[in-house]
């Protein structure tokens, strides 16, 4: 039986490279110092004889598998979607694989994924959340895995990646300002959580800044969806004083916004100018193109793993840290001087 007609064992890379299974076994695991020439060989055996290491067997013996367990709130929005897409090649690099696990932003699913990640003895979690619920961060602490958390995590027990704390959205509204809009409203995300407060608080900042008035009946909070920005929109669109302008949390209820907006005949700038966040592709191809704020997923998936491998490897064991990706104002056909005002 030829080797190419049964499963390829780490002995066999060994005898191929003409070193020891201990030597292999480093090499593989990174435990340990190998010379770089034999490193060549062996990488060359394993690519003659087509061995692919067990996962599995790795993780009963280390109690850590070469896994990354990337939890997120929402996988159809594309900004999750992107991130995925870069977290997997970051971590495939690396010689891990990508586990994704959607909540659909519950705390409970939250928890899940946690257990989850402990069943699976995932060596790391990326933790996406739109909230940082305390059970859920005490859940990711006594995990005893190493965690870095995307979002809403800001001076947290773990490391963390986000965005200036009120930075997308109050670039946004400053732009509508500067435009000319005085009647300014805001659809917001989720009440009450980290993200949404932040975006509603760069729009407030905003407003009380240039010395503009915020009253309540002018934010409308609901979700992050673009069902949620449609609701929005039905509502702007139906008040007795109508805004000049519409802050949005992000693109996805921007898009819902201008969608309620022009089934009503409104115009969009002339009637209403629009803004989002996270410059989802999307946004490029909407009619009108959106003025938004970018939101980097490459930024933040490759920072992420930057950190998240860090204490993988034990290149770094100390506090936790805060990595923050900056904003950046994107004005395109959506916004424009108001009509009105």
């Amino acid at each position: 039986m030829s080797m190419m007609d049964r499963k390829t064992t780490i002995r066999d890379v060994a005898r191929h490279a003409g070193v020891s299974i201990a030597t292999v076994s480093r090499y593989l695991n990174r435990s340990g110092y190998v010379e770089e020439e034999t490193g060549r060989r062996i990488a060359l055996a394993v690519r003659e004889t087509g061995y692919t290491p067990s996962m599995a067997a790795s993780s009963l013996k280390t109690r850590r598998g070469k896994i990354v367990l990337l939890v997120v709130p929402d996988i159809c929005n594309p900004f999750y979607s992107s991130l995925a897409q870069h977290v997997q090649r970051l971590c495939g690099e690396r010689g891990y694989a990508m586990a994704l696990y959607n909540t659909n932003e519950r705390p409970e699913e939250e928890e899940a994924s946690i257990r989850l990640a402990r069943q699976m003895y995932a060596g790391g979690i990326l933790f996406a959340s739109i909230d940082a619920k305390p059970r859920v961060t005490a859940a990711l602490t006594e995990s005893g895995i190493p965690v870095v958390g995307l979002n809403s995590y800001v001076e947290s027990p773990f490391d963390a990646v986000h965005v200036a704390r009120v930075g997308g959205t109050y670039l946004a509204a400053r732009h509508l300002i500067d435009l000319g809009h005085r009647r300014i409203a805001f659809a917001g995300g989720l009440p009450g959580s980290v993200i949404g407060l932040n975006r509603r608080g760069g729009y407030e900042r905003a407003m009380r800044e240039a010395g503009l008035a915020a009253p309540e009946e002018a934010v409308f909070e609901m979700g992050f969806s673009q069902a949620d920005g449609y609701k929005a929109g039905c509502y702007f669109s139906a008040l007795a004083e109508r805004p000049s302008a519409i802050c949005c949390a992000n693109d996805l209820i921007a898009l819902g916004v201008m969608d309620a907006l022009q089934e009503r005949g409104l115009r969009i700038p002339q009637d209403v100018s629009v803004s989002g966040m996270d410059d989802i592709p999307y946004a490029r191809t909407a009619s009108p193109r959106l003025t938004t704020v970018t939101n980097d997923s490459a930024a933040f998936a490759r920072e992420g793993v930057r950190m998240l491998f860090e204490r993988i490897d034990g290149s770094y064991a100390g506090a936790a840290r805060e990595s923050e990706i900056a904003h950046e104002l994107v004005v395109r056909a959506s916004t424009g001087s108001p009509a009105f005002d």
